[in-house]
């Protein structure tokens, strides 16, 4: 269904693909990984015509492509499903699904909504047609964009990244999506970092380091070890920061009463200095809503106090004052500045610190940029190119640099911190947040991955229907138990 051939794509001075032949025939699952900076996005663009190769082929359906173009890759049968989404937020989900099937599909104007409803229904996806896009949570906005491009019926369909802000429910009603279709014969072409979703999913995986093909092997032969080994070039011991479990009984650095607002509360709860507490819970159960409201960018009731100070949470700017740092999970949308630099978003929070006589000192900037540019392991030709050429991955390492820089943060609200991050990255990232919570920080970090929740916090409480309903700590904190926890074996009827 879709086969390229030889490509090659330079950058500037940057190779970002030499000589990578790829193929996804009909029916099967071919699974594309690699690290941030290693070539996907840049081959699926070249797939799909957004993107022209500086050399070989690109065959859809056994029709060659003559020419960079969108519309000819879509004429020959190729859908994808963006990373970054292909929304226009002010319209309705009736108006996009609308917008993104041909024109000899599209319903009349007039039964454009009810249209739009059955394809909803169709896909088993919740979602009113009349609803504004804008308004909808990351994991309604990720479904609704594989929808989108399975309207057109795809002979082959690219996924990039389709599962990074949804939870196990989520994924597994994707899953049952994804095979259904490639049953049917479509050929799917699955980007992903969660490598234990790539080995359970995909027939065959084509591993890419450094925009060269490693080879492509039939997964059932592969395990997530050497998966990791071909990515990087070395091995990776998958383990996550050691806990201090001997360490003293910490201060209570945030402690909630009666805090509630929309989708959420109320809700009681204290973090320690220097603790890890994950966010667990099904997507849609008031987690975001609770992470917004003590960042002040949602306006709760009840109260909140930070480090034995009354926490004023009516706007972003007073928390951020009281120390209150928010992660959003939305990285292009609340996170970074696309048209700025790298080194322009990482600083832009303390400019202050590298002021002197009104003046910015360059070079001292450039050093500290520098020094986390290194920490982080941010995969870039220049500090000073403009953060939305990064892949996304090294997009989410930007965004993770503000708190590490800024001398006063006491709490840090972390919304998928690892969220499109590859798996070499995110265990940089897990290094980072321990060791801001051996600093003191008290750090609640809201994830879609239970293995992540279950390796990286010292403790995990489960939300449903905007209250606390589990608590699960010490020797009983593990995946499963999370897992138990969320899909509701383990909750009473009482506490729901």
């Amino acid at each position: 269904m879709l086969s390229l051939g030889g490509v090659s794509k330079a950058f500037g001075a940057v190779q970002a693909l030499r000589d990578v032949s790829f193929d996804c025939r009909a029916g099967e699952v071919h699974a594309l990984v690699g690290e941030n900076g290693s070539g996907k996005s840049t081959l699926l663009g070249i797939a799909s015509g957004f993107l022209a190769p500086d050399a070989g082929t690109v065959e859809i359906g056994g029709r060659r492509r003559r020419r960079r173009s969108p519309a000819e890759a879509r004429r020959f049968g190729l859908g994808i499903a963006y990373q970054t989404y292909s929304h226009v937020l002010d319209l309705t989900v009736a108006e996009n699904l609308y917008l993104a099937v041909p024109k000899d599909v599209q319903p009349p104007r007039h039964r454009m909504e009810k249209w739009a409803a059955a394809r909803l229904e169709e896909f088993k996806l919740e979602l009113l047609a009349t609803a504004a896009v804008g308004t909808l949570s990351l994991v309604q906005r990720q479904l609704l964009e594989v929808v989108k491009a399975l309207l057109a019926n795809p002979k082959v369909l690219l996924l990039d990244e389709p599962t990074t802000a949804l939870g196990p429910p989520e994924v597994e009603q994707l899953h049952k999506l994804v095979l259904e279709r490639s049953r049917g014969g479509v050929g799917i072409v699955y980007v992903s970092h969660r490598l234990p979703e790539v080995l359970g999913i995909a027939d065959r995986v084509t591993v890419l380091r450094d925009g060269v093909s490693q080879g492509t092997f039939d997964s059932a032969a592969m395990s997530e070890e050497s998966l990791v080994a071909l990515m990087i070039g070395r091995p990776l011991q998958l383990a996550f920061p050691e806990r201090d479990e001997t360490a003293r009984p910490a201060d209570v650095l945030l402690a909630v009463s009666g805090l509630q607002g929309d989708r959420f509360g109320p809700i009681d709860l204290e973090v320690k200095k220097g603790e890890i507490l994950g966010l667990a819970g099904a997507e849609g159960n008031g987690q975001v809503q609770f992470l917004r409201a003590l960042a002040g960018v949602e306006r709760p009731s009840g109260t909140a106090s930070c480090n034995g100070h009354a926490l004023n949470t009516k706007s972003p700017l007073s928390a951020l004052r009281a120390g209150v740092v928010l992660l959003s999970g939305d990285r292009a949308g609340e996170s970074l500045f696309p048209v700025l630099s790298v080194r322009a978003n990482i600083t832009l929070q303390v400019l202050r610190r590298f002021e002197h006589w009104g003046l910015l000192r360059r070079r001292q900037e450039r050093r500290t940029v520098d020094e986390l540019v290194r920490r982080l392991r941010i995969r870039m030709a220049s500090v000073e190119q403009p953060v939305q050429s990064l892949s996304g991955g090294n997009q989410q390492k930007v965004s993770l640099t503000r708190p590490f820089l800024r001398g006063d943060v006491k709490l840090i609200l972390a919304e998928e911190p690892t969220q499109g991050v590859d798996v070499g990255a995110r265990f940089d990232i897990y290094e980072a947040l321990r060791a801001k919570a051996d600093e003191g920080v008290a750090i609640i970090v809201k994830s879609s991955d239970p293995l992540e929740l279950a390796g990286l916090c010292d403790r995990v409480v489960v939300m449903s229907r905007g209250k606390i309903v589990d608590e699960i700590h010490g020797a009983e904190l593990g995946e499963r138990r999370i897992v138990e926890a969320i899909v509701g074996s383990r909750v009473t009827r009482e506490k729901l």
